[in-house]
């Protein structure tokens, strides 16, 4: 009888492990890292163009730097907008002085497909502050730049930690 007892038991522990098992399967695939988490891969590569970007307008390369921001991007086929883009930032030097050099405010997943870039562009004058966000093409599976916007508010600007420096003991 006992043995009864523990066939039964072990072979509802299989069914219950190929049960779960395709639930738990399916969690994995559907996984998103939370939002506010470590910096994965996407998140990397986005500072990285961003910077490459703010870096480029920087040393005097606005076409350059738009150019490459705006690949395969659905901002970059309106050729006219394009050119008032460039424009505007080639004016916005004037207005706010020499660009000097960028600095990363917020970098941040927000849900599985969109990622949000937050930099200030510090200048002579006054600093610009630059507002990106990234989608995932769900075909080319490829990050385009789908909003971008630069400004002076400084109020709605995300609060960040400061850098901490290691004290010396």
């Amino acid at each position: 009888m006992k043995g009864r007892y523990v066939l039964a038991l072990i072979l509802a522990a299989i069914c219950l492990v190929f049960a779960v098992q395709s639930h738990i399967t399916a969690e994995m695939n559907n996984f998103q890292p939370p939002p506010g988490g470590p910096l994965d891969d996407d998140v990397a590569k986005i500072g990285t163009r961003v910077a490459n970007f703010l870096r480029e307008l920087v040393n005097g390369r606005t076409d350059e730097a738009v150019n490459d921001l705006l690949e395969r991007s659905p901002l970059e086929r309106d050729g006219e907008k394009l050119a008032q883009l460039k424009i505007q930032i080639d004016q916005s030097e004037q207005r706010f002085g020499k660009f000097l050099r960028g600095e990363k405010l917020r970098l941040e997943r927000l849900g599985g497909s969109m990622i949000r870039a937050v930099y200030v562009l510090h200048c002579r004058q006054y600093p610009v502050i630059w507002r990106m966000t990234f989608h995932r093409d769900d075909t080319s599976r490829d990050w385009v730049l789908v909003a971008m916007s630069y400004d002076t508010k400084y109020d709605d600007v995300p609060a960040t930690e400061p850098l901490r420096r290691p004290t010396l003991q």
